[in-house]
C-alpha cells in the first residue's frame, strides 16, 4: 500500500471530506449516490457495489470529488480487494473509443448449399423451357414419293421461320439470365435474414464523452447505479435488455451489437432508455 493510502482507502476518503468540513449527505449528493454507499466506502466494505468495476469506480468519483488522487486508491483496491470480476471490463484502463464488433460470416456449408440450390433451379427451368419448346415430329414421306422441288415462296417462308426461331431462343436465353439473377438477389436476402436472425442477445457499450449520472438493470437485476467521468467505456452483456436512466444522456454514445445507436438524447437530459436484440428504446 503506498503511503498516501497507508490509513486505508475508506479512512483516507473520510478524513479528506472531514477535513473539508463536509457532511456524508453532502458529498453523496454531489456524487449521485445513496448515503449507505458513501458509509460503506469509507468502512471498506466492497460488497455492497457488486463488482471490482463498479467499486473502483465508485473510489475514483469519490476521490475526485474530494479533490485527492485516485491512482493510489484504486491501485490499493488493486492489490488487496479485486477478485477480477469478469462481467465488465476495467472502468480504469480501458480507452474511449468504441471497438465495433464484427458481425459473424456464415458457415462455409450455408454458402455451398445455397449455390447448389441456384444450380439446381437453373437445370430444372432449362429443362422445362425445352420441353416446351420442342415441336411434334413430322411423318417423313415414303422413298417412292417424289418430293416437288420447294418454290421460291417457300424458301422465303423457311427463312422467315428461322428467323423467328432464332429471335425465340434469343428471347429465352434472357429470361433464363433473369430468372438466374433473381434467384441470387433472393439467397443473397435469406443469407442476410440469417446474419441478422444470429443476434438472439444484447452487447451494449457505452462511451461516455462528458461526464454522467447512470443505474443500470441488466434482465431486471440492478448492476450499477452511479456517476461515470468522461473518458470511460462500460460494456454490458444480456440475455432480454439493459435498460439505463442517464442523468446525461447527450454526454454518452451508445453501441448496440455493433451498431453505432450515438447519444440517447440531449446534453443534460435525464432520459431513460431500454436496449434488446431489437434495438434501442425510451421509455
Amino acid at each position: 500500500m503506498t503511503d498516501d493510502v497507508a490509513t486505508g482507502i475508506g479512512a483516507t476518503l473520510r478524513q479528506a471530506r472531514e477535513a473539508q468540513g463536509r457532511a456524508p449527505e453532502d458529498v453523496a449528493a454531489a456524487l449521485r449516490a445513496r448515503v449507505t454507499q458513501l458509509h460503506a466506502l469509507e468502512n471498506d466494505d466492497f460488497q455492497v457495489f457488486g463488482g471490482d468495476v463498479y467499486a473502483k469506480g465508485f473510489i475514483k468519483s469519490c476521490a475526485l470529488e474530494l479533490g485527492l488522487d485516485p491512482a493510489p486508491l484504486v491501485e490499493a483496491y488493486r492489490q488487496q480487494y479485486a477478485t477480477d470480476d469478469v462481467r465488465v471490463s476495467t472502468l480504469i484502463s480501458e480507452p474511449a473509443s468504441m471497438t465495433r464488433t464484427p458481425r459473424t460470416s456464415p458457415p462455409a456449408w450455408l454458402a455451398w448449399v445455397l449455390v447448389a440450390i441456384v444450380v439446381v433451379a437453373g437445370v430444372a427451368f432449362l429443362s422445362q423451357l425445352g420441353a416446351g419448346s420442342r415441336s411434334p415430329e413430322t411423318a417423313t414421306p415414303s422413298e417412292d414419293v417424289a418430293s416437288p422441288p420447294p418454290s421460291s415462296a417457300e424458301e422465303e417462308t423457311g427463312d422467315e421461320a428461322g428467323d423467328a426461331d432464332d429471335d425465340r431462343d434469343a428471347d429465352d436465353a434472357d429470361e433464363s439470365d433473369d430468372a438466374d439473377d433473381a434467384d441470387d438477389a433472393d439467397e443473397a436476402d435469406e443469407a442476410d435474414e440469417a446474419d441478422e436472425a444470429d443476434i438472439d442477445h444484447v452487447e451494449l457499450v457505452l462511451a461516455f464523452e462528458e461526464t454522467s449520472w447512470m443505474r443500470v438493470e441488466v434482465d431486471g437485476a440492478m448492476v450499477l447505479e452511479e456517476t461515470v467521468p468522461a473518458g470511460e467505456t462500460l460494456p454490458f452483456e444480456a440475455e432480454q435488455e439493459v435498460q439505463i436512466r442517464f442523468g446525461n444522456a447527450g454526454g454518452v454514445i451508445a453501441e448496440l451489437n455493433g451498431e453505432d445507436l450515438g447519444t440517447q438524447g440531449g446534453r443534460g437530459e435525464v432520459v431513460d432508455v431500454v436496449f434488446t436484440p431489437d434495438g434501442a428504446e425510451q421509455v
